[in-house]
């Protein structure tokens, strides 16, 4: 990487991940960073950053810097620093931590620039503004939901607690009918025997007059949990009703926030076409961020649309070549700016499904292997089972235990982040698959070796010869 972080026009500081005092150590930086400092490699490496500060650097700054490094968020900030020469200078600094195979901070990445020297353009500064803004907005619906579950599954405990009472007070009434049916038996008895004596006479009427209290006693009981049951009932029913207004609100949401993603997959691939070789790297990683943004908008909206069951599908004869092939090129270069291998084996079979809930299946399988293949090819191919096609994506990424492969078809489950990091998605990808599979009456299936790789696929019915084909 070193040739590379040497042509960059922007300084550059590589550090190790120890945020304590007196802070971390500089392990590498650019020739822009000497051009910006005055201060060669040598004089740099082994020093904290801090000697780059002066006495109007905000203290303040560099304290949120630190509390946003040990979040194992990014740091974006302005620092008023000193040059060798003495003079100072108003420096901007995005601060990157750099994560390993085992999700822990390694490194962090600095990158620096004279504020004087900026040059971006207008169009990439109110686009950051806007993913900043819907970033807050998607964490915000996701507490927001979290929330509503929340009340709605304590609403639920409380409903069974009530309906159990419900049912213990019918077993009373159950047993108290048939004890007053055993005493009106003997009271019959007494009747027909009036030769016995008063005394037991009157305390048969007693006792039955001791009963009718209790069953009255026990029918008021039965009306309060009558009353209180309705009570619980309206309220679930708000709470329904709010839920439901939030899920809408959710899709409206994820349906604006598609115009400024669209927006920063044109201005990427515009600027794909202009870098050379020695920024592919760089690109691969900003082509990875825009995916991941738009499979997690993506994924929003169709989770929302199943919860308020708007998707009906348009079941029709399908050509998969065209499907496939418009997968694969819209794929490829991401697969190709991380180095990866991406085929697509052609196919003249026609199926029965729908187009639009189809293609989904097969972008989140192969957006999915994309995500979590480091290297190696990633392979979409068909084969033919007697009536059925079986639709698989292969990959070489690291594999699924299969202990584990019943449960990341789960919402918001991740193999590689148990503690739900919101940075690296929320794992509604492979649950959506599970969930469209299911409204289609397709069958989704997993195949994989953790080190080998895995295989997904969706199994779709088959076109008899004397359909007609759709054109996709």
């Amino acid at each position: 990487m070193q040739p590379l972080w040497d042509r960059l026009d922007h300084a550059v500081i590589v550090t190790d991940c120890n945020l304590d005092a007196p802070g971390p150590t500089i392990l590498y930086v650019n020739r822009a960073f000497t051009a910006l400092t005055g201060y060669r490699a040598d004089e740099a490496i082994g020093r904290s950053p801090r000697f780059l500060q002066c006495p109007r650097t905000d203290q303040a700054v560099t304290a949120t810097i630190r509390r946003d490094l040990l979040e194992g968020e990014f740091a974006r900030c302005t620092l008023v620093n000193r040059r060798k020469d003495g003079t100072e200078y108003l420096c901007s600094l995005v601060i990157t931590p750099l994560v390993g195979l085992r999700g822990d901070t390694e490194h962090f990445i600095c990158v620096a620039e004279d504020l004087k020297e900026r040059h971006a353009p207008d169009a990439m500064k109110r686009l950051s503004a806007e993913l900043e803004q819907a970033q807050t907005l998607i964490e915000d619906m996701e507490r927001r939901q979290t929330e509503a579950e929340e009340v709605i599954n304590r609403q639920h405990r409380e409903m069974a607690i009530v309906t159990e009472r419900y049912r213990d007070s019918l077993a009373q009434l159950d047993a108290i009918q048939e004890r007053l049916a055993v005493r009106e038996n003997a009271l019959e008895r007494s009747s027909r025997e009036i030769d016995r004596s008063d005394f037991e006479l009157h305390a048969s009427l007693e006792e039955l007059r001791a009963m009718d209290e209790e069953l009255r006693a026990t029918l008021e009981q039965m009306e309060d949990a009558n009353v209180q049951l309705g009570r619980t009932n309206e309220e679930l029913r708000r709470l329904q009703a709010a839920d439901a207004d939030k899920l809408q609100l959710l899709a409206s949401a994820s349906h604006d926030l598609r115009q400024p993603v669209m927006s920063m997959g044109l201005f990427l691939d515009v600027m794909r076409s202009r870098l050379g070789e020695a920024e592919r790297p760089i690109m691969g990683g900003l082509l990875a961020a825009h995916l991941s943004i738009r499979t997690l908008l993506e994924g929003m909206l169709d989770t929302a649309r199943l919860d308020a069951g708007a998707m009906d599908p348009a079941i029709e004869p399908l050509p998969v070549a065209l499907m496939l092939e418009i997968i694969h090129g819209e794929f490829l270069p991401q697969a190709e700016m991380r180095g990866l291998r991406f085929r697509a084996v052609p196919s003249s079979a026609i199926v029965l499904s729908d187009a639009q809930l189809l293609e989904r299946i097969l972008r989140n399988l192969v957006a999915n292997a994309l995500k979590y293949t480091v290297s190696g090819t990633i392979l979409m191919g068909c084969r033919r089972c007697a009536d059925h096609l079986r639709i698989e994506v292969w990959d070489t990424g690291p594999g699924i235990p299969e202990a584990s492969q019943r449960s990341i078809f789960e919402e918001f489950r991740q193999l590689d982040n148990p503690n739900r990091d919101q940075t690296r998605g929320v794992g509604l990808g492979l649950a959506i698959v599970a969930r469209l599979g299911r409204r289609l009456g397709h069958e989704i299936g997993l195949r994989s070796r953790p080190g080998r790789g895995s295989v997904f696929s969706v199994t779709v019915p088959l076109v008899h010869s004397g359909k007609r084909r759709r054109r996709y």
